[in-house]
């Protein structure tokens, strides 16, 4: 049996991604044979088996961003076990072994475990003790998948299978989400799920099991080292606010209702609506309220029933994370003795209620404090105050520390914030900040660009989108889109890419779109764009763009040409940097007043002007050129584009 894993030297950079399978779990392989290809620092580069046989497992998926000298795949005999090497790569790098933690400790009571923040789970509380003996070879894990460079962990939002549940390689399994995006995981393996050890709400490290394929859960507790059968602490049950309760809340008890935490970067959250009043009996899964974070506006189901005794948060409020918004109790009085007392489990910060609203308007009348950062480095600040700070063109980090709990700016501070900062501002460098500095940097460097730039009559382009908008939702860019589609059907340079000794044609026009957010440039990519008619690519186009936005990027790695857009803005022309690999961008600006000159008269009209990037490695200038003019034509010409 052979683990092929990522190089560590010759061309290979210290990273790369994942960018194609030649070979598929379960064909043959022989020594020397390309497994699969790897883009690092620009170049696909390729990786061989290391011997003839099988290729039993695939441990890194197209996407997936891999280092120097990890684990991409088990090659070995048809019909091996793989369940051993998986175990051995899961073991911690110890200098010695240690025995595995006690799996005793006593479950916690509801009321308390809603406070608790999410379970952490990491390599040591769930691998084998390396003196455990008699592991089955049937027990297969799962685990918490790398999905990009920087991702260290990750957060299990929800399952969709259960134990018992015999599942198909390939199936959707869970939905987790990363620091930078929400995305479906697929089953690895077929088999039995014996046993789930991280529960909803959890932050489990990557390439750390999550669940155990097996044909029973006794072969688990094994494998795991646990003692008569018990499982390991990560199979302890999750926090019951990851959970609902089972049974109403018992006579005389109180239980908060907490905001809860939508994201593991979500802080805190604004209440729009409450669905409840106070006095309503509620059911669990019920919605109860309506709150916006950072990132969307989402509705919040019960995690109890029982009886709204008090709210104590009212619409419009920011709430941090884990902190009561109101509670569940038969009588009121109930509740503020418990508020009174500030016991009964609750968080901390839930010995007060939230500020009143005349409260938030105060702001100090000169910041001198600087700004309260997150881990990541983000300001923070509420969803409210950042869009009065964007409607505003203000840097929130000029703003310093806000009026809300631990610092936080609230939409008051960016209202009174008309005093310029006096100190220079050190912002440290978000992961995604840095990944998309260093990827556009080696494309500039490497890449030979050169330019070339059309102004088209937008004239009837701009009506035949308006009228066109009527009948169903589209944008000028949707046009656009479905002009570069068809024209790069025509030029196959604009689908290739440069690949060191050769130029690999694509057979599929995926066109990337370029999206700012908060946290930076993310570019979703819709397959297929040409075989598309405008109403089904516009709707497409809305799908990918607003799963961007919300954290969730679809077709990463998969697109051959981005379009990115500053017309919304008022830039009228401006010039892109490539997407590498890609080997075309086209950045496109406003439509605009102006007057095109024909056979020495002038004629008004509207002028949009588009600016072509290319690799000339791949395009030459006379290929540019035409791929410009056949566009210029479509968009002149847009009734062609409408069907």
């Amino acid at each position: 049996m052979y683990i092929i894993r990522y190089p560590q030297k010759g061309r290979f950079a210290p990273e790369g991604v994942v960018a194609e399978w030649v070979k598929k779990e379960g064909e043959s392989v022989a020594a020397g044979q390309v497994l699969l290809r790897i883009e690092a620092a620009g170049e696909l580069l390729e990786v061989e088996s290391a011997g003839d046989g099988v290729l039993l497992k695939v441990l890194s998926d197209v996407g997936c961003y891999v280092r120097a000298g990890e684990a991409l795949a088990v090659t070995g005999k048809k019909g091996e076990d793989v369940s051993r090497a998986l175990a051995k790569l899961a073991e911690p790098k110890a200098a010695a072994p240690e025995p595995a933690p006690p799996a005793q400790a006593p479950a916690k009571p509801a009321a308390q475990k809603k406070s608790e923040k999410p379970k952490e789970t990491k390599k040591e509380d769930v691998m084998p003790s390396q003196q455990t003996t008699g592991n089955p070879e049937n027990v297969i894990p799962i685990l918490m998948p790398q999905a990009g460079q920087s991702m260290e962990e990750g957060t299990i939002l929800s399952w969709k299978v259960k134990e018992g549940d015999t599942i198909e390689v390939g199936q959707v399994i869970m939905e987790i989400e990363t620091d930078k995006a929400t995305m479906e995981v697929e089953a690895p393996d077929a088999g039995k799920i014996a046993r789930i050890i991280s529960a909803e709400g959890d932050i489990v490290e990557v390439k750390v099991p999550v669940a155990f394929i097996a044909d029973n859960a006794a072969d688990v507790d094994v494998f795991l080292g646990a003692e008569g059968g018990t499982p390991a602490p990560a199979a302890q049950p999750a926090p019951a606010a990851a959970a609902p309760a089972a049974a109403p809340v018992a006579e005389g008890a109180v239980v908060p209702v907490l905001m809860p935490q939508a994201g593991q970067s979500m802080e805190e959250g604004t209440i729009l609506d409450w669905k409840v009043k106070e006095g309503d009996v509620i059911e669990v899964g019920q919605v109860i309220m309506e709150i916006e974070t950072d990132k969307a506006t989402m509705e919040v189901e019960a995690v109890d029933a029982g009886r709204i005794a008090k709210i104590v948060s009212g619409e419009g409020d920011i709430v941090e994370v884990k902190v009561p918004v109101a509670y569940l109790a038969e009588e009121g009085v109930d509740v503020d003795a418990y508020i009174a007392s500030a016991g009964g489990g609750a968080a901390p910060a839930a010995a007060a209620p939230s500020k009143p609203a005349a409260a938030k308007t105060a702001a100090p009348a000169v910041q001198k404090t600087v700004a309260s950062v997150s881990a990541s480095g983000r300001v923070k600040a509420s969803p409210a105050a950042r869009k009065a700070a964007a409607d505003k063109g203000l840097d929130l980090a000029s703003i310093g520390a806000g009026s809300g709990p631990g610092g936080r700016i609230l939409s008051s501070d960016v209202e009174n914030a008309d005093v310029i900062p006096t100190e220079t501002q050190v912002h440290p460098l978000t992961k995604m900040r840095r990944a998309i500095a260093n990827n556009l940097l080696y494309s500039k460097q490497n890449v030979p660009h050169f330019y070339a730039k059309t102004t088209i009559d937008a004239g009837l382009l701009f009506t035949t989108y308006r009228k066109t908008k009527e009948q169903f939702k589209c944008s000028v860019n949707d046009f656009v889109m479905r002009g570069c589609a068809k024209a790069i059907r025509q030029y196959p340079p604009f689908r290739s890419q440069y690949k060191d000794t050769e130029i690999v044609e694509n057979p599929a026009v995926n066109i990337g779109i370029a999206v700012g957010t908060d946290e930076g440039l993310t570019v979703p990519v819709v397959l297929g764009a040409d075989r598309m008619k405008l109403e089904n690519l516009a709707a497409r186009t809305r799908e990918v763009v607003e799963s961007a936005r919300n954290g969730k990027l679809e077709g990463m790695g998969q697109g051959i040409f981005t379009i990115t857009n500053l017309g919304m803005f008022g830039v009228e022309e401006f010039s892109a940097i490539i997407n590498p690999p890609e080997s075309a961008i086209l950045a496109v600006g406003a439509i605009r007043e102006g007057v095109i000159v024909e056979n020495g008269a002038m004629r008004p009209t509207r002028l949009m002007t588009v600016t072509l990037s290319v690799d000339h490695r791949v395009i030459d200038g006379v290929v540019a050129a035409q791929f410009l003019k056949t566009l210029k034509e479509l968009l002149e010409a847009p009734e062609q584009l409408v069907s």
